[in-house]
């Protein structure tokens, strides 16, 4: 019996891959991926996702403001994410976190989106997916002093 492979981070409603996703998924599935988990970094996508996931019994779904757009948009709210949570196939919050590498200029926007996003995560119960560059002190204070508040778990994706 072969291993079950699951993609835990993957961007599936990026426009690359709008022509040719069925595809993309046969291929995946034809693989031995069996579940994917597409993350969902900007709220003008997240229309999009919810139609993925509808489409695909093995995808779901993780929901946030990625670090190097959080100056970008609007901060998101806790309520938004709690509110989005609320879906059957979303299970992560984020991506979120801290990027200097590319956005140091951002930091101290980036350091108030991580926290409503720990703080999404505590109320929810879901974990956080963490996008960690160039940002490591930041990131273990944010993350330490989330956690002594109220534990909560997360996946670093990038780090």
């Amino acid at each position: 019996m072969p291993a079950e492979i699951v993609d835990s981070h993957c961007h599936l409603d990026f426009p690359d891959f709008d022509t040719d996703l069925p595809d993309i998924i046969a291929r995946a599935r034809a693989a031995g991926v069996t579940r994917m988990v597409t993350i969902c970094t900007r709220r003008a996508r997240l229309a999009r996702v919810h139609d993925i996931v509808a489409t695909y019994d093995d995808v779901t779904f993780a929901y946030g403001i990625h670090p190097m757009s959080a100056a970008e948009e609007p901060l998101i709210t806790v309520d938004e994410l709690i509110t989005a949570a609320r879906h059957p196939k979303m299970v992560g919050i984020g991506e979120t976190g801290l990027d200097y590498h590319y956005t140091a200029d951002s930091a101290e926007v980036q350091k108030t989106s991580l926290r409503l996003h720990i703080e999404a995560a505590q109320e929810t119960g879901l974990p956080l997916i963490i996008h960690a560059r160039a940002a490591d002190d930041d990131m273990a204070a944010i993350l330490t002093e989330g956690y002594r508040a109220r534990p909560y778990t997360c996946v670093m994706h990038c780090f």
